[in-house]
C-alpha cells in the first residue's frame, strides 16, 4: 500500500482483548487504505490479524503480551487466581482490573516508549499521532509526569478511542455496575451523589494500586480522581466513542473532548451464500420468507446451554423461524452429546461472520457484549440479550433504554424467557424501527472518517498556529 507523505503516521495501543482488538483493527486497516503508514502496538496471539491490515505489527512484552482466549478459557492451567472461574462476575471482574488492567502498566509502558520512539525515528521528523483505545493503561503514565526515554518525544496529538460503555463519570448515573436507575431531571442528584461517595471508600485499594504502578513506571505523580471516574481521559487531546448517541442515556455532562463516531459500519450480505451448508440454508430461508433469528454465545462465555440451547429450544415450535446458531464449541463431542433433539429448523456452526449474517437476520440474540451490540445496530437488526461479566450489564440497561431490543437481565436464560422475548420483538415493530434510526445515526456520524477527521484536525497548520498564538497570550 503506497503511503501519503503529507499524512501523519498513526500509533495504535489497544488492550489485548479480542473485542477491544476487533473494532480498533478496522479502524487501523481503514486509515492503512487511506495512505496513513500505521504501527500497531498488540499482542502476538494476534500478529497475524494486525499485519493482514497492512499495519507495522510490534509486539507487546512480558505480562503486557497475553492471549485472552487463554486467560479465559477453563482449561487455563494458572488461572488469574486460584478461585477465578467459581466467582460472580462482579468479583471476576474486579480481578481483571487487576490482573488485566494494573499489573502490566509498567512493561506496557515500557513498550509503548520503545514503539513510539521507533515511530519517530521512522518518521524523520514528521507529527505522529497515538490513537489509544481506551482500556491500554500503558500511556497513562506519560499524563502523569513520567519521562519519555532519551531520544523519544511527546506524541504530537493523542486520540482515545473508546470500544465499550465509557467509563465517565456523570451527576446522571451511579458508578459502573449499580443498580440504581439512570436520573434524567436530576431528581435523585443527593442520591447518586452519595453512590459515588461508597464508590470511592470501596474501591481506595484499587485505587492505590494504580497509583503504585504509575510510580513503578516512573510517573511524578499519581491519579487523583476515583475508579471508573473517567477523569484520566481528560489528557486526550479528543476521546471519540465508538457508538450513537441515542443508544446513550441523554446526559448533559459529556467532557468536552468526547465525540461519537458511529459504530463499525457492516460489510454487507453475503449473497448468495453458497459456500457452505449452513449458508446455503440461511439463504434459502431468507428467500422463503421465513423469520431469521441469530444467536451467539460469545467469545468467552463458550458454555451452550447458557443461550444457544435454549434459543433453540425457543423456537421448536416455530416453523416459520429459521435459527442460526453460533457457538465455537460446536463442533466438540461434548457439545454434540448436549445437542439431541434439537429442531431440525436451526443450523450450530463453530464461526461465522456477524456482519455477514446479520443482513438476514430479523432478531439478533446474544450476550451483551459491547461488540455484539454494535454489530447489530451497524445491520439494524434489533435485539435481545442475555449477559452477565464485563460490560454486559451497563449495555443491557442501554439496550433496552434505546428501544432498540429487549434485555433478559440474566447470564442463563430459560426457552421460556427467550421465547418470549425473541416473539415480543418480531411481533412489535417499535424495536426494528428504534435500531433503524440507530443505524441511520451512525451512517451519518461515519465512524472511519470521523476518525479520520479528527486526526487531520488534530495535526493541522491551523492548529498549530492557534495554539502558538494561545502560548504567546499566556
Amino acid at each position: 500500500m503506497k503511503m501519503d507523505l503529507n499524512k501523519p503516521p498513526i500509533l495504535f495501543v489497544c488492550h489485548p482483548l479480542t473485542g477491544h482488538l476487533t473494532p480498533t483493527i478496522k479502524i487501523a486497516k481503514h486509515l492503512v487504505t487511506s495512505h496513513h503508514k500505521v504501527y500497531f502496538l498488540g499482542p502476538t496471539a494476534h500478529q497475524k490479524r494486525i499485519t493482514s491490515t497492512g499495519a507495522t505489527f510490534i509486539p507487546l512484552r512480558g505480562k503486557a503480551d497475553y492471549d485472552d482466549q487463554v486467560y479465559y478459557s477453563l482449561d487455563n492451567p494458572v488461572p488469574p487466581v486460584p478461585d477465578y472461574y467459581s466467582r460472580n462476575w462482579k468479583e471476576r471482574a474486579m480481578v481483571d482490573v487487576l490482573k488485566q488492567w494494573y499489573d502490566p502498566i509498567p512493561e506496557q509502558w515500557e513498550c509503548f516508549k520503545l514503539a513510539l520512539g521507533r515511530v519517530q525515528e521512522e518518521s524523520q521528523g514528521k507529527k505522529v499521532v497515538v490513537v489509544a483505545e481506551a482500556m491500554f493503561h500503558g500511556i497513562l503514565p506519560m499524563f502523569y509526569g513520567a519521562q519519555m526515554g532519551v531520544g523519544i518525544k511527546r506524541p504530537d496529538a493523542v486520540v482515545g478511542l473508546s470500544v465499550t460503555v465509557p467509563l465517565i463519570r456523570s451527576k446522571h448515573l451511579p458508578p459502573f455496575g449499580s443498580s440504581m436507575e439512570f436520573d434524567r431531571d436530576l431528581t435523585r442528584a443527593g442520591e447518586t451523589q452519595r453512590k459515588w461517595e461508597i464508590w470511592k471508600e470501596k474501591t481506595v485499594a484499587y485505587k492505590d494500586l494504580l497509583n503504585m504502578k504509575l510510580i513503578e513506571a516512573g510517573a511524578s505523580r499519581g491519579f487523583e480522581g476515583v475508579l471508573f471516574d473517567g477523569s484520566q481521559y481528560e489528557a486526550f487531546d479528543a476521546f471519540l466513542e465508538l457508538g450513537v448517541p441515542d443508544f446513550f442515556y441523554p446526559r448533559t455532562d459529556w467532557p468536552k473532548n468526547f465525540r461519537f463516531i458511529g459504530t463499525i459500519p457492516g460489510e454487507g450480505p453475503d449473497r448468495p451464500a453458497l459456500h457452505s451448508l449452513w449458508a446455503y440454508d440461511l439463504n434459502l430461508n431468507a428467500l422463503a420468507g421465513k423469520k431469521i433469528v441469530v444467536v451467539a454465545q460469545g467469545t468467552v462465555e463458550t458454555d451452550p446451554n447458557q443461550l444457544v440451547i435454549p434459543t433453540c429450544l425457543a423456537m421448536a415450535d416455530r416453523p416459520d423461524v429459521f435459527v442460526l446458531a453460533i457457538n465455537k464449541r460446536v463442533l466438540t463431542p461434548e457439545f454434540q452429546l448436549s445437542c439431541p433433539g434439537l429442531p431440525t429448523i436451526r443450523r450450530l456452526v463453530d464461526h461465522a461472520s456477524y456482519d455477514k449474517v446479520l443482513p438476514f437476520a430479523d432478531v439478533w440474540v446474544h450476550n451483551g457484549g459491547y461488540g455484539a451490540v454494535q454489530h447489530g445496530i451497524a445491520n439494524g437488526v434489533p435485539m435481545v440479550i442475555a449477559g452477565e461479566g464485563q460490560d454486559k450489564t451497563e449495555n443491557g440497561k442501554r439496550l433496552a433504554y434505546s428501544g432498540a431490543g429487549v434485555d433478559l437481565k440474566t447470564g442463563s436464560p430459560t426457552a421460556e424467557q427467550l421465547g418470549t422475548a425473541i416473539e415480543t420483538v418480531l411481533d412489535d415493530p417499535r424495536y426494528q424501527e428504534r435500531v433503524e434510526v440507530l443505524r441511520k445515526q451512525s451512517q451519518e456520524l461515519n465512524c472511519f472518517k470521523a476518525v479520520e477527521q479528527v486526526v487531520a484536525e488534530l495535526t493541522s497548520v491551523d492548529k498549530e498556529t492557534s495554539e502558538s498564538s494561545h502560548e504567546e497570550a499566556l
